[in-house]
């Protein structure tokens, strides 16, 4: 069960945790390793690790700041 003010899409969380998600994220992609293959498009950016892809997706449909 969710609570009323979590939607389908996520909730609202501070931008520090945000920050801290992507430091640890960072450090666990490139742990043990002098280089790290990524692309970047228009509206993504893609990391290659072995084993699989890290993709992030732009959308700039809702929430323009």
């Amino acid at each position: 069960m969710t609570k009323p003010n979590q939607s389908t899409r996520g909730r609202y969380v501070s931008a520090e945790k945000v920050q801290e998600l992507f430091v640890l994220l960072g450090i666990e992609l490139c742990s043990g390793r002098k280089r790290i293959r990524a692309a970047r498009s228009e509206n993504s950016i893609s990391i290659y690790v072995n084993g699989g892809t890290v993709n992030i997706t732009f959308n700039e449909k809702g929430g323009k700041a």
